[in-house]
Parts: C-alpha cells; structure tokens; sequence
C-alpha cells in the first residue's frame, strides 16, 4: 500500500478538501453554495466531483442522506453555517437515526477577526452569536471544528472513515476561515497521506461458535420467524436474507423502515410488522417460539409498543444480528446475540445450514405451505378498498394501481404522514430495496429529495415519489433540479386538501390542518415537468403509464379523499391476536 504523503505541491484548502473526495470515490457534492463555502466551490473547475445545486438545503441534506443510504459512500451536503444549522438539518436527522453514511461540510461565517463583536452571520459561538459546532454535533455522529489547512485535510478524510465505520452516520466538518483561507503546505508534520489508507473496509469477524449455536436452535424451532429491519437494506444483504428464510422455511416480516429488504411478492415474505403491520405477520410472529431479528433495534412502532403478546422474551428465544452493540438487547434483553456485518453474518449462517443439511426439507416444505395457505385465508395484502371506484379517490385504490403499472425495474420513495402509512400497510413490493422511506426521524418533505437522489444513483431505475399534499408543498421545488437534470422522476400526490395524519388526530375539531385545493399538476408544469389531474380511479393506471413512459419529470395530482385515515390502517392488536 502507498503511504507516500499524496501533497506533492502546496494547495489551497478548499482544493486539497476536493482532492480528499475524489480519493473516497464520491461523485456529488449537493448543496447551496454561500458565505465561505463558495470557495469549495471554486476548487470544482477542473474536479471529477458534480456539484448538484438544489434550491432549498433541506432538500440537498437529503439527497445526500439517501445517496448515502443506497450506495455505502457517505453523500455530501454543503451550504454556509446558517443555513446548514437551520434548513439542512433534516438529511441528518434521517441519517443519524437510519444510519446513512454522510458528510456535511460547512462554516462558521466567522468574520475573523472580528467575530467576538457579534458580527454579521457569525457562527463561532461568540457572544452575540450562534454556534454551528453545537447545533450539527446534536445531530452528528462525529463533528469537529478545524482552524489550520492541514487539519482540515485531515479531519475531512477522518469524517469519512467515522461515517461509514461501525454503525453508519452523518458526520460533519466545520471550517473556521482561517483554515478556508489557507494552503496546505508540501512538508511538515502532521502529513498529509492519501484518503483510502484511513477508510477502514470492514471485515467484522462474528463469533462462529456462537452462529453454529444460533443455527442449531433455529434447526429445532417449531415456529420460526424473522424480523428483517433496515440494516438489511444498510448492508445489502438482500440475497442472503432470501436465502437463509429459504433454507429454514420461516416467514420474513419487516420493520416498517425495513419494508423491501424482502420483496413481498417473496413466498416468505408476510410483509410488515408492529403497528403498521399486516394481520398475517403479526400473527406469526406471536405464535412464534424462536424470532430472528436482523438489523433492527425493535423499537416501539415495530412491536406494538412491545406488546408481550407479539414478542415476549419470557417465553420466545430471541437471536439478533446487529453490526453495533449497542443495539444487542437495547430493547428487549436478547438470548443469543450476533455481533456483525448482516451480509457476512448471513452468509456464513446459510453456508452452515447448507453444508451440514441442518434442515429437515419436509418441515421447510410445510412451513412454506402453511405460510400459502394463511395468506389466502386472510388475503395477505388486500381490502376491499382497492377495487373502488368512488370519488374522491381512496388512497387503497391509488396504491393498487400503482402496484398494476410497475415493474421489478421500479423504485418507490415516500414523504412522511398518512402517504406513507397508507403505502407501508398496502402496497406490495416486487423487488427487494425498492421502498425509501423517512421511517427513522419522519419528517415531511422527504419524498421528492429521495426521488433524485434515487435517480442519480440508479439511471436505468424508474422513480416514483408519493407524496402527501403536506410533504408535496414543502419541497416541490426539487423538481426544478429534476427538470435541470433531466431527471424523469414521477410524482404522485395524494390531494385531500389536508394534513391527513393531523387532521384525522385532531377529532372533531380542526385546528390549522386543512388549506384551499390547489392545482399541483399545474404547478409542475409552470417548472417544466408534465402535469396531470385525476378524479376518475379508471383515470390512474392508464396516466401513471403514460408518465412511467415519458422521458421528463411528471405530477400526478389525485384527488383523494379526507374520509381515510391512519387509524384504519393501525395494527389492532387486541382484536386481532387477543381477541
């Protein structure tokens, strides 16, 4: 390995940051440019780096918290302190608590030497100021503040190795001018060396003894099931997931932000659990006596409130595959953790159950059928809402449709509210990791951002973003970068002139949760997208083709009706598994 130092003549610092990136093999910097950090932005002129210039920075932090969560390689926000500290915070927010790799490079605006005075936009922390460094390490997995050009350098290449180490994270660099305006000097100490000499590629050695222990039990279980959460999707460990359900014959049900890390066409797959869930998964996990979790903390929304009637540690073997520690027995004291990389950890187990014939194949062939049968008694996936024909539209009957015009070649993103809830429960996927969703902080907005972000990383992809009209409003403006880029993404909002999840929350008496119709199809169109409205049901699968098959961004405003609710599709646990 080349450790020679990698600075061969004295640099700018904003050029040698750059060169730091292109040595990580990242491709987008996304963000605003503004206060100091124009200069980064002046060292991309002859950089392999592409910068994508959004209108709004919360749509910049997202896109680089997906980009992040699809590829492994931390996605790039940059914009001046302020606006990085107040608009841009949500990617972070996202990514800290879904583990998406992330750099955030930003500035203090720090008007040196004069920042003690409260200047204008300071952001050092100085009296009559704000403080950067405060606000993004509340939201960071690893923040510093650099004050000399080598330091930067440095920082900025172990911000990278602390965002995609261990469990994965949003990580940020905050540039004082006096390391902004410097060079980065050819000798000296500390030396500078290059990038991918500090980015550690994992190689998490499990406890092997333990794994046959894990295989063994699973072996012997009567009913075994598996909860696969986001970290299959943080791992990619799709295949192996689909391969050891196989082996055992056990049913895979997901976290509702771990929806796609089996698709749900898969004769496995049960779909979600927990609060969002489908009856049929929630069913089988509470009748289970062994339950594999993979790569979820177990959190409230995914266990009923950790109801003891769905999973019960007292009377249900509980094994869990997670790469951080921390997350082994955080929510439910576990009998047989599995510290590891999901992917390795699954391979290895199916290599295992495999190589020693652990599995009676009759038992897994009975398993399966069982698993068939359940589903078309209790009509795994469907309600009677899907085949409507009313007007206002229902939202079941839009996602039908939408399941009816896509193929195994598409990927879904959503926004946050009734939207997403509405999709998690009813919609079926075809293909494994096709469902994005800011089912970790939740924040609206979210769907739009995903979608080019989505793009950019999968050209060959179809995207679809469904957006509530809430979430719609808040980042609409992404489309003019879509139609900049030429990004033909198709975005589908569900009108109910609401705020469906508060609305619908509030009772009798609305308060600020509902606005005046408005005509999103045309304003897509006034930014250069294609623009369609739909009031008619018959009216979707026709249009949502005919945008799949346009080469330029599309609206699709569908006017939906406020009658449904999230309530609806909340899991009734006491009916259903106490009743």
């Amino acid at each position: 390995m080349n450790k020679e130092p990698t600075i061969q003549n004295e640099m700018d610092t904003m050029d040698a940051v750059i060169q730091v990136l292109e040595e990580a093999e990242l491709e987008y910097l996304f963000g605003v440019p503004g206060g100091y950090m124009m200069k980064l932005y002046d060292s991309l002129t002859n950089s392999t780096i592409k910068p994508i210039l959004t209108r709004h920075e919360q749509i910049a932090s997202i896109m680089a918290e997906v980009y992040g969560r699809l590829t492994g390689k931390p996605g790039v926000f940059t914009a001046q302190g302020a606006w990085t500290v107040t608009n841009g915070m949500m990617g972070a927010l996202e990514g800290l608590q879904g583990s998406s790799p992330m750099l955030i490079l930003t500035d203090m605006t720090d008007n040196s030497p004069y920042s003690h005075h409260g200047s204008y936009q300071v952001g050092t922390g100085e009296y009559g100021g704000y403080d950067v460094k405060k606000v993004v390490e509340a939201a960071t997995k690893y923040s510093t503040v650099v004050h000399h050009p080598t330091q930067a350098v440095q920082s900025v290449q172990l911000a990278i190795k602390h965002a995609t180490t261990g469990n994965a994270g949003p990580t940020a660099v905050v540039f004082h001018s006096s390391a902004i305006n410097g060079k980065v000097p050819t000798e000296g100490a500390p030396a500078i060396y290059h990038t991918k000499n500090y980015i550690v590629r994992q190689n998490l050695q499990h406890d092997k003894e333990q794994l046959t222990k894990v295989v063994n039990t699973l072996r012997d279980a009567k009913n075994p099931f598996i909860i696969a959460g986001n970290g299959i999707k943080v791992a990619q460990a799709y295949e192996e997931l689909q391969t050891v359900a196989e082996l055992i014959g056990a049913p895979v049900g997901t976290t509702a932000q771990g929806k796609s890390a089996i698709h749900e066409t898969h004769p496995n797959a049960v779909g979600v659990i927990g609060n969002w869930g489908q009856e049929i998964s929630n069913k089988l996990l509470s009748e289970a006596d062994v339950i594999l979790v993979i790569g979820s903390k177990l959190a409230p929304t995914d266990t009923c409130n950790h109801h003891k009637q769905l999973i019960d540690p007292e009377r249900q073997t509980i094994i869990q595959i997670d790469i951080e520690p921390k997350n082994a027995s955080w929510t439910f004291p576990v009998d047989m953790p599995i510290i590891g990389d999901a992917k390795l950890v699954l391979k290895d187990m199916a290599n295992l159950l495999t190589e020693k014939k652990q599995m009676d194949t009759e038992k897994v062939r009975t398993r399966l059928q069982q698993i068939t049968v359940l589903k078309e008694k209790i009509n795994y996936m469907w309600c009677e809402e899907m085949e409507s024909d009313s007007i206002p539209i229902k939202p079941q009957r839009v996602l039908q449709a939408l399941y009816e015009s896509i193929d195994e070649n598409t990927m879904i993103t959503l926004d946050a509210g009734e939207n997403r809830v509405f999709t998690v429960h009813h919609f079926k996927t075809k293909s494994p990791g096709s469902v994005i969703l800011p089912g970790s902080a939740g924040g609206m907005g979210y769907a739009i951002p995903a979608a080019l972000a989505t793009k950019l990383v999968y050209p060959d992809k179809k995207v679809i973003a469904i957006a509530g009209d809430g979430g719609f409003s808040m980042t609409m403006n992404g489309l003019i970068t879509a139609v900049e880029l030429g990004q033909p993404i198709v975005t589908i909002v569900f009108n109910n002139s609401s705020l469906g999840w508060v609305k619908n929350a509030q009772g009798e008496q609305k308060v600020a949760s509902e606005f005046h119709n408005i005509n999103f199809a045309d304003i897509g169109k006034s930014m250069g997208c294609l623009g369609y409205t739909i009031n008619d049901p018959k009216e979707l699968i026709p249009t949502i083709k005919k945008a799949l098959k346009s080469e330029k961004p599309v609206v699709i405003d569908i006017k939906t009706t406020d009658e449904e609710s999230y309530k609806k599709v909340m899991f009734d646990l006491a009916t259903s598994l106490e009743g």
